[in-house]
């Protein structure tokens, strides 16, 4: 007996010989969802919103909004406020509060303050000096001012300070916190006395000895250097980023302060990072590190021994259980045990994975899958341009997809893939689960056989019938199309004029008004048959037995199918009775 089943469908592995191929596993994998063990089609991209430029290259949702920069941008949101956006590789590293931008730096004071004594003291001595800090509306601390000169006061004196700076425009600084010295218990450290508006005007110190307030928390930090990129959020309040070889690391819950006492040096200049929860992964241009710690004073580093050098920031993607990334030799996976290995080198050959030009890849996510964007010149001066969905656990497979972007953004509250495509200043969200379906197409694997066999009957089993949500979907996809189109024709640029578009943009007689589709458009079900290599039958019928036209012999069988229905399996056998016995 000869008998096919096909179910819990995968995609495809090109690297293969399509007869060595797993049973389930396909040549051609276009516009499919896997993750339910049937055939499932995409749903058609939705608009989602807009960007500001057609030509950025960076998109982010950030409190319901779209932002976009042109360039690789790191956008974070806060630790300490959730309306607070950080982001590096837009100039220098800013934060976004309320829809404007600032520098992140809070700069220090730069000169020390002068202290006067007056009056006329007795009893033991105090040498004392001071500093201040500004102070932004936000809540942001700066480094302290140089200390001033030391004065030795006494009990019934008061210290005049003078020289206080001009707060620096453009950062919304309102106040200054002065700290004096004082010996405690521990020591003698510098302690908060007075906190006022930012001013230049002189103060007068006459707080009590045992008045001064909590001790100077930011001695040691550091203003963010100006060249700081690739900033990632990270547990326990922190913040990392890079510059060169230098990995910065922030005070935790402080995003405005990097202090340089933090920073970790690896070998080779750092193209990107990602965070698998306390794990920092850094993508280099030779080996890849990662870096460990509940703080930043306590970071661990290890040097993954693996000549897999990143060739790409925008390629970096953080799946949750790994952290890919386009390498010379394929795409590499990092997991948070310092496994390393290159997901592709079980699919595809190294000339096909360079043929997507790696180094101007985008990459994405969605559903923990690896989304390839790609868009480049072959050889031959033809347009490759469209999508691999790159199963990463598991045997790897991909999935193939028209769309083509230039930016993607992953939203993990609504685990949704946006993307924005060249030249359009129009954000879409890939697959949207109130979306009409596409047309899926799979091709099976070559089954052979021994010897010349003929195949007498197939049976499709469709999957759920369309749900009511489809069906709302479809109907609104109609409803949209029919509404663009009464737009169009009201404004008369139809586009239908000899010489008004370029060569091909169209079909020949034909403009820029789109086909309204009907509600049996997407119920479309067509099934081939081959038989050594040629299309012998086609068929639109599921879930019921069908006859394979009789009298062929061949050794090598394959099907596909072209559909916006769900298919659930597949069988093929030699009789109606043999399909009955595996059905």
């Amino acid at each position: 007996m000869v008998a096919l089943k096909l179910s819990a469908f995968s995609g495809e592995r090109p690297l293969i010989l399509p007869r060595l191929l797993p049973d389930t596993s396909a040549v051609a994998a276009m516009n499919v969802r896997l993750n339910d063990g049937g055939l499932t089609p995409i749903n058609k991209p939705l608009l989602a919103g807009t960007v500001s430029s057609a030509s950025h290259t960076t998109i982010y949702r950030h409190l319901g909004n779209w932002l976009s920069w042109p360039g690789t941008v790191n956008a974070v949101p806060g630790p300490v406020a959730q309306d607070r956006l950080y982001f590096t590789g837009n100039g220098v590293p800013k934060v976004r509060i309320n829809g404007t931008d600032y520098g992140l730096k809070v700069s220090r004071p730069t000169g020390a303050l002068t202290a006067a004594l007056s009056g006329t003291g007795s009893g033991d001595t105090q040498s004392r000096t001071y500093v201040y800090t500004f102070v932004t509306s936000f809540g942001e601390e700066s480094a302290p001012s140089p200390a001033s000169a030391i004065v030795d006061w006494k009990p019934g004196q008061t210290v005049t300070l003078s020289g206080f700076a001009a707060a620096p425009a453009g950062r919304s600084i309102t106040l200054q916190r002065i700290y004096r010295s004082q010996t405690g218990r521990s020591g003698t450290y510098l302690y908060l006395i007075a906190e006022r508006a930012a001013s230049t005007g002189n103060f007068t110190d006459n707080i009590d000895v045992d008045q001064f307030q909590e001790a100077l928390p930011s001695a040691d930090w550091n203003e963010p250097p100006d060249g700081l990129a690739g900033l990632v959020s990270m547990p326990n309040g922190m913040m990392a980023a890079y510059v060169g070889r230098d990995i910065y690391f922030c005070e935790p819950w402080r995003p405005h302060a990097w202090p340089e006492k933090y920073i970790m040096t690896v070998d080779a200049d750092v193209v990107g990072l990602a965070s698998l929860g306390g794990i920092l992964v850094v993508m280099t241009k030779a080996q890849p590190y990662l870096m460990s710690g509940n703080h930043p004073d306590s970071m661990q580093q290890q040097k993954l021994e693996a000549n897999l050098p990143c060739i790409n920031a925008r390629s970096i993607v953080d799946l949750g259980h790994s952290v890919c990334y386009a390498s010379p030799n394929g795409l590499v996976a990092v997991r948070g045990d310092g496994s390393i290995n290159v997901v592709t080198e079980q699919m595809m050959s190294r000339d096909d994975w360079l043929a997507l030009s790696p180094m101007t890849i985008v990459g994405g996510q969605i559903d923990g899958i690896y989304v390839l964007f790609f868009d480049n010149i072959d050889d031959n001066g033809d347009r490759l341009a469209g999508a691999l969905f790159i199963y990463v656990n598991g045997q790897p497979f991909l999935v193939r997809t028209s769309a083509i972007a230039s930016a993607s953004y992953y939203d993990v509250g609504d685990t949704g893939l946006y993307f924005k495509a060249p030249g359009s200043a129009s954000v879409q969200r890939f697959d949207p689960p109130a979306g009409p379906p596409q047309k899926l197409y799979w091709r099976s694997k070559e089954f052979w056989t021994t010897t010349p066999t003929s195949m007498g009957a197939i049976l499709i089993d469709s999957g759920q019938d369309i749900a009511l949500r489809d069906a709302e979907a479809i109907q609104e996809e109609i409803d949209r199309i029919t509404a663009e189109n009464a737009d169009l024709f009201a404004t008369g640029a139809l586009d239908g004029d000899i010489n008004a578009t370029p060569l091909n943009q169209y079909e020949f007689g034909g403009d820029a008004m789109q086909a309204i589709p009907t509600a049996s458009d997407y119920q479309e079900l067509t099934i081939g048959i081959y038989a050594d290599g040629k299309l012998i039958q086609t068929l639109s019928t599921a879930d019921r037995i069908v006859r394979i036209r009789g009298g062929l012999k061949a050794r090598r069988w394959e099907v596909d199918v072209s559909t916006n229905r769900q298919i659930a399996q597949i069988i093929m056998a030699g009789s109606v009775e043999e399909l009955k016995q595996v059905a």
